[in-house]
């Protein structure tokens, strides 16, 4: 049976039109762990009037699959992806635990659920203020609010900042997804992200 994954992205704004975009269709895996990925680059209309960045992704988790989404600008060079260089942070689902990992990659932030498998939801909000600057974050497994070990957030850094964003892209490992379509759609009271 194929898993089907939806990444929701609901970004609170006061006016603002419909805008569609789709990310190429997902290889067929190559690799042995069945690593696909796709990128796609984000409109310039999507932080008009922008007050609270959400991020949902809810998937069946287990503990040796692989479900993110990373965000960043892709400027060294801008060839349509983006680089890990390029990233300013990556979100997600790795092998049974939820990770946060920062521009650079260098640094791994994680929060370790009781249970490693099953149906599950990572909601990631962050409120900013009329400048696109961060005024608060939260992070929610299902509905228990968690905190990654070791992140700092004091003062709060540039990569939480959705206006610097320029592309996002999605990466799944281990499932059985062989020609899946990602669709992102950025709408006046928010924007849907869906893997299927």
């Amino acid at each position: 049976m194929r898993n089907v994954f939806l990444f929701a992205w609901s970004l609170s704004v006061l006016s603002g039109a419909a805008v569609t975009l789709d990310v190429m269709r997902l290889p067929a895996p190559s690799f042995a762990d069945r690593e696909v990925s796709g990128d796609a680059s984000l409109p310039t209309s999507r932080t008009n009037d922008l007050r609270t960045f959400r991020l949902e992704m809810t998937f069946d988790s287990s503990p040796s699959n692989n479900v993110q989404v990373a965000f960043g600008r892709d400027n060294l060079p801008s060839d349509g992806f983006l680089a890990a260089e390029e990233t300013d942070f990556i979100v997600g689902w790795d092998c049974g635990e939820w990770v946060l990992r920062l521009q650079g990659l260098t640094d791994r932030h994680t929060f370790t659920p009781e249970t490693p498998e099953g149906r599950r939801t990572l909601t990631a909000s962050v409120r900013v203020d009329a400048q696109g600057a961060p005024q608060s974050v939260a992070f929610r497994d299902g509905t228990a609010e968690f905190t990654f070990g070791g992140l700092a957030l004091t003062p709060f850094p540039d990569w939480l900042r959705p206006d610097l964003w320029t592309r996002l892209r999605v990466t799944v490992r281990g499932t059985d997804i062989p020609a899946e379509n990602v669709s992102v759609k950025f709408m006046q009271d928010g924007a849907i992200v869906t893997l299927r």
